[in-house]
C-alpha cells in the first residue's frame, strides 16, 4: 500500500527542516521530473499555463528545462509573487525563454501543461480562468496536471504529482479530471521523505490483494463457512449478494427467505439454500440489499441471531439505511458494543449522507451540526470523506465503514484506506449488491472486518477493470461470473 497524506505542505515543510533540503532544490527535482517525462512522449512543442505561486515557479522551472529540446511557450497569468517563482521567471526572461500575456490559442501544440495552483488553492475559479480552462480542455494534445489539475477544473491526461500520494487527488471530482498519477521524486529518499509525518490514509493496490484461494488439500465446504444472506422484499438484490457470495468462496450461501420475501418470482441458482430460519452454522449475514419498510419488522431475526452468536459477523447495506434515525441510532449502538463482533457497513454516497444525518448528528459525542455531510460535499472533498470517516469509527470501532464512490474509502479503528482501481462500468444497480456479498463471503471464510472489506472492495474493482473501464454492459451476472 502506498501512503497519502492530507497535508502535504507539512510533510515538505518537516523534510526541509529534518533533511536540509532547500526550496529551489525541491522545485528543481519537481520540474526535471515533469521535463523527464514530457521528453519520452516526444513531444515537439510545450505550452505551460504558469500561476503567480510556486505551482507556477515550477512552470518556469520546467520551461527552462525543456527550452533546448523542445519549442516552449509560456503564458503567464499573474506576475510571479513567490519568492522561487520569481527567480525561477528571472532565469527564463534571461535565457529568452518566450512568456506571453495575453492568452492566443495555440494553432497547434503537441502538449499543454497546467502549473496554474497547486494543493494549496482553496475556494473557487473566477470565472476569467474557468473560462480559459474551458477552452484548453478542448484543445486536442496531451495535457499534463503539475501537482494537481487547477481547481479541479483542467482536465489531465497525467498528474504529475509532488513528493508524495495526496487525499486531494482521490476525491470523487478529482478522479474525472486527473488522468494517470504518477508521483515526483523531490530529492529525497521515498522513505526518508514520508517519515516526517505520519499518513493519513493507505493506497490500496493490486500487489495488496490477497484472494481466499483453497490451498488445504483436506478442506471440505464448512471449512469455507457459511454466508446467509437476507432477502428483503425486493429480492433480486439478496439474489445477486447471495451468488457473489457464492462465487468468491462462500463453502455454503443461504437465502434467507421472510413474510416480505418474493423469491418465487425468480430463477435461483440450486447451489443456493432458501431457509425460512437462519441456519445453526451461519458464519456471517448479509443485510440490507433489496430490504424495504415491509422488512422492518423482520430486522429482530437478524439482532437476536448477532446477539447470540459467540463470533458475528454481518455486512449492513443499502436498504437498512433507510431505517427510521432511532431505529438506525439502536441498531449501530447494539453492533459496537457485541465483543469479537465483525461489522462491515457499504454505504454510497447517499446513503453516507443519510447515515451520518441519522446518526451521527444526533450522537451526543458527534458535535457535527457546523459539518457539511451532503452527497456533493463528499464527492467534492476527500477531506470531507476523511472527516466524517474518522468521527464515525471514532464513535464505532467496533464497525468497519466502507463509503462507495468513484474512489472508494474504507475506515477502522483510525485508519483509512482508498481504492481508486473501481471504474465507471460499476455504474449500474446490483454493483454495490455484489460487493456486499463478496465482503459477507470473506467474513465468512475468517477474514477481519478490515480485510475483507479492502480484499472485496479491491477485487470488486480489479474485476471491473477487466471487463473493460468504459463498458456499458457490465451488469452484476457478469461482474460475478469474471471474479
Amino acid at each position: 500500500m502506498k501512503k497519502v497524506f492530507n497535508n502535504p505542505a507539512e510533510l515538505e515543510r518537516l523534510s526541509k527542516e529534518n533533511f536540509s533540503v532547500p526550496p529551489f532544490l525541491m522545485m528543481e527535482n519537481a520540474a526535471r521530473a515533469m521535463a523527464d517525462f514530457i521528453i519520452s512522449k516526444k513531444v515537439n512543442s510545450v505550452y505551460i499555463l504558469c500561476g503567480k505561486g510556486n505551482n507556477g515557479g515550477d512552470g518556469y522551472a520546467l520551461a527552462r528545462l525543456l527550452s533546448d529540446t523542445c519549442q516552449v511557450c509560456i503564458y503567464c497569468l499573474e506576475k510571479p509573487a513567490s519568492e522561487e517563482a520569481i527567480i525561477q521567471a528571472e532565469m527564463c526572461q534571461k535565457l529568452g525563454v518566450k512568456i506571453v500575456t495575453d492568452f492566443i490559442i495555440p494553432q497547434k501544440v503537441d502538449a499543454i501543461v497546467d502549473c496554474i495552483y497547486g494543493t494549496g488553492f482553496h475556494g473557487q475559479l473566477k470565472d476569467d480562468i474557468k473560462n480559459l480552462l474551458d477552452t484548453i480542455n478542448n484543445i486536442a494534445c496531451l495535457k499534463i496536471a503539475c501537482d494537481i489539475p487547477s481547481g479541479l477544473y483542467f482536465k489531465s491526461d497525467y498528474t504529475i504529482t509532488m513528493g508524495q500520494e495526496k487525499t486531494a487527488l482521490y476525491s470523487d471530482k478529482a478522479k474525472a479530471v486527473c488522468g494517470q498519477i504518477i508521483v515526483a521524486n523531490l530529492g529525497l529518499p521515498k522513505e526518508k521523505f514520508e517519515s516526517s509525518l505520519n499518513p493519513d490514509a493507505y493506497l490500496i493496490e493490486k500487489e495488496d490483494l490477497k484472494l481466499p484461494l483453497r490451498k488445504n488439500p483436506s478442506a471440505h465446504k464448512g471449512t469455507y463457512g457459511h454466508t446467509t444472506v437476507f432477502a428483503g422484499s425486493k429480492a433480486g438484490a439478496g439474489i445477486i449478494a447471495a451468488s457473489a457470495a457464492l462465487n468468491s468462496g462462500s463453502g455454503l450461501t443461504t437465502l434467507l427467505k421472510t413474510s416480505a420475501s418474493n423469491l418465487e418470482q425468480f430463477k435461483i441458482s440450486p447451489q443456493i439454500m432458501i431457509s425460512s430460519t437462519i441456519p445453526e452454522k451461519t458464519n456471517a449475514m448479509v443485510i440490507g440489499p433489496g430490504f424495504s419498510e415491509e422488512n422492518q419488522k423482520d430486522l429482530p431475526i437478524f439482532t437476536e441471531w448477532f446477539n447470540n452468536s459467540k463470533e458475528p459477523a454481518a455486512v449492513l447495506d443499502a436498504g437498512i439505511f433507510s431505517l427510521d434515525e432511532k431505529s438506525l441510532f439502536n441498531l449501530l449502538e447494539g453492533l459496537n458494543k457485541v465483543q469479537n463482533a465483525k461489522v462491515v457497513l457499504t454505504p454510497h454516497l447517499s446513503e453516507c449522507s443519510r447515515l451520518f444525518s441519522k446518526v451521527l448528528k444526533n450522537h451526543p459525542d458527534a458535535m457535527l451540526n457546523d459539518n457539511d455531510f451532503s452527497v456533493s460535499a463528499l464527492s467534492s472533498s476527500a477531506e470531507t470523506k476523511l472527516k466524517a470517516g474518522k468521527i464515525f469509527s471514532n464513535l464505532y470501532p467496533q464497525i468497519c465503514l466502507v463509503i462507495k464512490s468513484a474512489n472508494t474509502f474504507i475506515f477502522y479503528r483510525g485508519q483509512t484506506y482508498i481504492c481508486a482501481d473501481g471504474c465507471q462500468s460499476l455504474a449500474k444497480g446490483g454493483s454495490g449488491d455484489v460487493l456486499a456479498g463478496m465482503i459477507g463471503s470473506l467474513l465468512s471464510q475468517g477474514y477481519s472486518a478490515p480485510e475483507a472489506a479492502i480484499n472485496a472492495v479491491e477485487w470488486h474493482a480489479l474485476t471491473s477493470r477487466k471487463i473493460g473501464p468504459e463498458a456499458y454492459s457490465l451488469n452484476p451476472e457478469k461482474l460475478i461470473e469474471n471474479l
